[in-house]
């Protein structure tokens, strides 16, 4: 295996720190930012996509999220690239498409005009479906795929009761807050070992309607 002898120079260079600018990096490497901008670029590391792109971390790094994402210090990473990059690739990997709410939660950006000129551009697929929009994959079988996943579940919340009694939603509230980290699943158990009757997806339309954001790990 090919030792990629600029990370490990860089990994000494960074020692215990997890980021840096090429600033901070100029002040410990006595070279030219050419030379430092080569060397980050042989050790793959990778740009934060917020922050103007001005930190770098190295690839072995980050700890990312199942969604390929990584907050450091309210510095983000995407194993993806950039900003654009990662909406695409967010896009394309969701099991049934992606709204710009929660785009934007998982980004922690504003997507709309991002999401405007990709869809422009030909990058993702955007459809007006139940009264919103929702951006899929712009390949053609995975956005098939995505397409069916959304309309069967969507379909199924049509037949769901979205209002609960008052009780069942104060119950409700009072698990979410107690596991906020907690799946709906999870939420749905514990509540019916209490005699409460309610299904996984009336919590997710009650949280939807409520607008209760799931918490992020």
């Amino acid at each position: 295996m090919e030792t990629n002898h600029e990370l490990d120079y860089l990994s000494a260079i960074y020692g215990n720190l997890k980021v840096m600018t090429i600033n901070d990096l100029k002040k410990r490497i006595v070279v030219s930012e050419i030379t430092i901008r080569r060397k980050l670029k042989k050790s793959k590391a990778i740009t934060s996509y917020n922050m103007n792109g001005r930190y770098y971390t190295l690839p072995h790094l980050p700890m990312f999220d199942s969604w390929g994402l990584w907050n450091y210090n309210d510095i983000r990473f995407s194993k993806y690239g950039n900003l654009n990059q990662t909406i695409i690739q967010l896009i394309h990997h969701s099991p049934s498409g992606l709204q710009a709410e929660t785009i934007g939660r998982l980004i922690e950006y504003a997507p709309h005009s991002l999401l405007h000129r990709l869809a422009v551009k030909s990058n993702i697929r955007r459809e007006k479906l139940f009264g919103k929009y929702v951006y899929f994959s712009y390949q053609q079988q995975v956005y098939q795929t995505q397409l069916d996943q959304f309309k069967s579940k969507h379909t199924g919340y049509s037949a769901v009761e979205v209002d609960i009694p008052c009780q069942t939603a104060v119950m409700l509230l009072i698990e979410k807050i107690k596991g906020p980290k907690d799946n709906n699943a999870q939420i749905v158990k514990r509540l019916l070992e209490q005699n409460v009757t309610i299904s996984e997806l009336q919590v997710e339309r009650f949280f939807e309607k409520n607008g209760i954001k799931k918490k992020r790990v």
